[in-house]
């Protein structure tokens, strides 16, 4: 049954990667003028295609909070597998920051590079000046920027503190922060979302999956403040108080 369902979804996702690449790379063709108008038919169609994925892998999402944030706003989370892309980007219309390493993925480079992903490469310094300026022009241009601030992922029983630097980029735009906490009720320790060493297996265990139910939790808005160190702070003592009453030891 689990590889017979495998199968299934892997021939209907297929289909999908192939219908959205296409769309982006007709919006690029469509809007080579005009940067705006590309980034909005990005963000319009990056939100369907990651609906659509949920509905393909029977991801089910219930919100705690409310979703409708102001345009500009830095949402931020806690980073626990790979469906967590699918899932915040379901609820919220935005662009992502991700590793640097992505960009070297066959087939997975090319759509994140269609949907305009920003990549972050923070082994190296002079490169975190660049990032700040780019997810600093997004908030500015009235788009939503969606990243983890761990820098990792974790096995879910937890919450790493929160890497500031990128929060610079909130306290330069002056536009608020969104914490945002992703919970995962799949009665797995750890959650079958959590990839861990190997990506090949922890695909075909999401792929065999019948039901993935996940719980998102949208914290008010912070402003933006003085520093990013405390925005840092603020975003992460929400979410992790949040987590540890959802994973009590």
């Amino acid at each position: 049954m689990g590889l017979c369902l495998a199968v299934i979804r892997m021939g209907m996702y297929t289909v999908v990667f192939v219908v959205f690449a296409v769309i982006g790379a007709c919006g690029h063709v469509l809007f080579f003028m005009s940067r705006s108008w590309l980034l909005k038919w990005i963000s319009f169609f990056a939100q369907v295609w990651a609906r659509v994925t949920c509905m393909v892998f029977n991801i089910q999402i219930r919100v705690e909070g409310d979703v409708s944030i102001k345009p500009g706003s830095l949402i931020v989370a806690n980073h626990v597998g790979s469906p967590d892309i699918f899932v915040l980007g379901a609820c919220f219309k935005g662009f992502f920051v991700s590793k640097a390493e992505i960009a070297d993925w066959p087939l997975f480079n090319w759509l994140a590079r269609l949907g305009k992903t920003i990549f972050a490469d923070r082994g190296k310094r002079h490169q975190v000046k660049a990032l700040i300026a780019d997810i600093e022009m997004r908030l500015n241009s009235g788009h939503c920027v969606i990243l983890f601030p761990e820098a990792q992922a974790t096995d879910g029983t937890n919450v790493v503190p929160f890497k500031s630097a990128v929060f610079e980029a909130a306290v330069l735009a002056r536009r608020p922060v969104v914490p945002v906490e992703i919970s995962y009720q799949d009665d797995h320790r750890p959650t079958i979302a959590y990839y861990g060493d190997s990506f090949i297996s922890h695909i075909v265990a999401l792929l065999k999956t019948t039901r993935l139910p996940v719980t998102v939790t949208v914290f008010p808005q912070i402003l933006p403040g003085p520093d990013r160190q405390s925005l840092a702070e603020k975003s992460y003592e929400a979410i992790r108080d949040k987590h540890a009453g959802s994973h009590p030891v």
